[in-house]
């Protein structure tokens, strides 16, 4: 399933892991798979969308939310 609905909504599994994402402040996929509760290839799946789309970044190992993401947040 694409990150991106074709109404241009995020899905509800990348809305929980950018949501997720935005209550850790930075986390690693086990942390992220922990807090979701998904599992770890769904995570790298979602991570993988949300980073192309420019949502979250990696740094040094852990993943962050960008002001992107922080805005898409706001509208979940």
């Amino acid at each position: 399933m694409p990150c991106l609905e074709p109404d241009k909504n995020l899905s509800e599994e990348a809305k929980k892991v950018l949501k997720a994402l935005s209550e850790l402040k930075s986390a690693t996929k086990t942390e992220l798979a922990e807090k979701t509760s998904f599992d770890t290839p769904l995570i790298s799946r979602k991570l993988r969308e949300l980073a192309e789309k420019g949502a979250v970044k990696e740094e040094n190992g852990k993943f962050v939310i960008t002001d992107d993401g922080l805005e898409a947040v706001k509208k979940i």
